[in-house]
């Protein structure tokens, strides 16, 4: 069967269409899990959601990325005070329980998953946690800097970083050390 130059037309743009498609849907990302499923998940099973994110994330756009956290947000606060709370604490004696090298391992994650986004999207972030911690009461704020930045090995402010190194936002994260206060007295 011969196809006119106008069937022909409508044959490319519908195969163009369907590979358009194929890849949207390749690309978008899944439902963030409800919150309660993460904090019941065992090393394991964390670790291979973990990765099959990092695969998801990095066929994603930026667009659908900021979505999939928003929407990520959106179910661990729509979450009662005390539940929130229940788990932020079971997560961090699960993070406790861990042995080094599975710490490692999910921090190589974390990291790789980073590695996919832009640095627009990284500044994106940094803006996001930053008016997020403008948000805090000052006893939120002590308590969430006193989890982020100090080691339970006592060896410096996180188990990631040397001592005098991570104290806040931008100092210890390659930007250069705190100026010198200005002595307008100083010749």
């Amino acid at each position: 069967m011969k196809h006119t130059p106008r069937q022909w037309i409508a044959i490319t743009a519908l195969c163009a269409l369907s590979a358009s498609m194929a890849t949207a849907a390749l690309a978008a990302l899944p439902e963030p899990p409800d919150p309660r499923a993460v904090a019941a998940m065992t090393f394991e099973q964390r670790l291979a959601h973990s990765r099959q994110l990092r695969e998801d994330m990095a066929k994603a756009t930026p667009e659908e990325r900021r979505a999939f956290r928003e929407k990520m947000h959106a179910n661990m606060h729509a979450l009662p005070e005390a539940e929130r709370k229940a788990m932020h604490d079971k997560m961090r004696a699960d993070w406790d329980g861990l042995s080094d090298a599975q710490k490692r391992q999910l921090k190589e994650e974390r990291k790789a998953m980073m590695g996919t986004i832009t640095p627009q999207e990284r500044a994106q972030m940094r803006e996001e946690r930053r008016k997020a911690f403008e948000k805090m009461t000052p006893e939120e704020r002590k308590k969430w800097r006193d989890e982020m930045h100090q080691s339970h090995r006592g060896d410096g402010p996180h188990p990631d970083m040397g001592p005098g190194m991570g104290h806040g936002f931008g100092h210890g994260m390659g930007m250069g050390p705190r100026p010198a206060p200005r002595n307008p007295d100083a010749g």
